[in-house]
Formats: C-alpha cells, sequence, structure tokens
C-alpha cells in the first residue's frame, strides 16, 4: 500500500509540467551567463591584441622615417606613444633595435643599437646571430628596425577561459629615407 502511494506521487510529480520554465531557468542562467561573458572576455582579448600590434606598427613605421639620430629622449616618447594609442593605465615595456645582416661567409644578423624601456630583457648580439626564421630575407649590409612591445592583459572578467596574459608584439621595418637609423650618432657605412 505505502509503495503504490510512493509510486503514484513520483509518476504524479514526473507528470507534472508547471513551473518548469522556471526551473530551467535557474539551470540554464548561469551557463548562458558564463558563455556570455567568456566570449565577451575573448573578443576583447582580440581586440586588445589589434591594438596593441597597430600601435607597435606605427612606432616601427614611424622610426623608419627618421633621417636625424635617436636619442634617449625619443625611446622615451616612443614608450609614451604606445601607452597612449592602446590606451592603457599601465607603462608597457618597449625595446627598439636595428639590427643588420652580414652576408657572405658570415651569414648572420648583427645589431647595431639597441635600447629598451621597463623590465624587458636587453638585446645582444648573441641573442640576433641566428634569427633567420624571424628576420626577413636581408641583402649583404641591409638594416632592419625591430620593435617590440609588452604589456599585460588583464580580461573584463577574470573567470572563464581566460586568465592575466601579456601582449607581446614583434614588429619590423626597412629605413625609408637612409640606409640606416641611428642612436645618438650616426658611425660611417
Amino acid at each position: 500500500m505505502i509503495w503504490s502511494y510512493i509510486k503514484t506521487r513520483l509518476a504524479a510529480f514526473r507528470d507534472e509540467t508547471g513551473g518548469t520554465v522556471s526551473v530551467e531557468f535557474i539551470i540554464m542562467a548561469p551557463i548562458v551567463f558564463w558563455a556570455y561573458a567568456s566570449m565577451f572576455s575573448w573578443f576583447d582579448a582580440y581586440r586588445q591584441v589589434g591594438v596593441h600590434e597597430k600601435a607597435a606598427f606605427t612606432i616601427a613605421d614611424m622610426i623608419s622615417r627618421e633621417t636625424d639620430p635617436l636619442d634617449a629622449d625619443y625611446i622615451n616618447a616612443t614608450r609614451d606613444m604606445v601607452q597612449f594609442l592602446t590606451r592603457s593605465a599601465q607603462r608597457p615595456d618597449i625595446r627598439i633595435s636595428v639590427i643588420r645582416y652580414v652576408g657572405g661567409n658570415t651569414d648572420e644578423f648583427r645589431l647595431d643599437w639597441s635600447q629598451k624601456r621597463g623590465t624587458i630583457d636587453r638585446l645582444r648580439n648573441s641573442d640576433v646571430r641566428n634569427w633567420h626564421e624571424k628576420l626577413p630575407m636581408l641583402v649583404n649590409g641591409e638594416r632592419i628596425i625591430l620593435v617590440e612591445t609588452r604589456m599585460e592583459y588583464t580580461p573584463p572578467f577574470l573567470w572563464g577561459l581566460m586568465e592575466q596574459n601579456d601582449l607581446a608584439t614583434f614588429v619590423f621595418a626597412r629605413p625609408r629615407f637612409g640606409p640606416q637609423t641611428c642612436f645618438n650618432t650616426c658611425r660611417a657605412l
């Protein structure tokens, strides 16, 4: 008798359809909100990567047009420019280098000069010597301006699919109006 009563109540509970929308909403609302917040975070991350790369390309293009030697104030101003273009509250790390290719039997890259601002590591000749896969093909004696930036990115929603990341760029350009871009003074070619 008690078993039939329990079976009857369970069957009635199973067949009852009133209030199912409320239960479904309670179950699905957190999942939908989490998916929306995650998509928003991913979109914002890709947008920020694009903004960061455009800022680095702007700096590389700006330096490639210089005909006078650059100085420490110019490098500091480029760091401020990256911060302005990315609309970031924090100061980005930036490293600007001029690299030349030495062909023939040597077949290596050499560093003319490199300046950094922030916590990014200093670039040395031993670092760039074998960057054949990172840099484009150059003719013997040709120089290239390398602009590297790094900035910490925190997504708008810390939970979800993303965590805090560093955005880094590696952008190069050829000098446009002269054979080299100098720092402080120019050496003879």
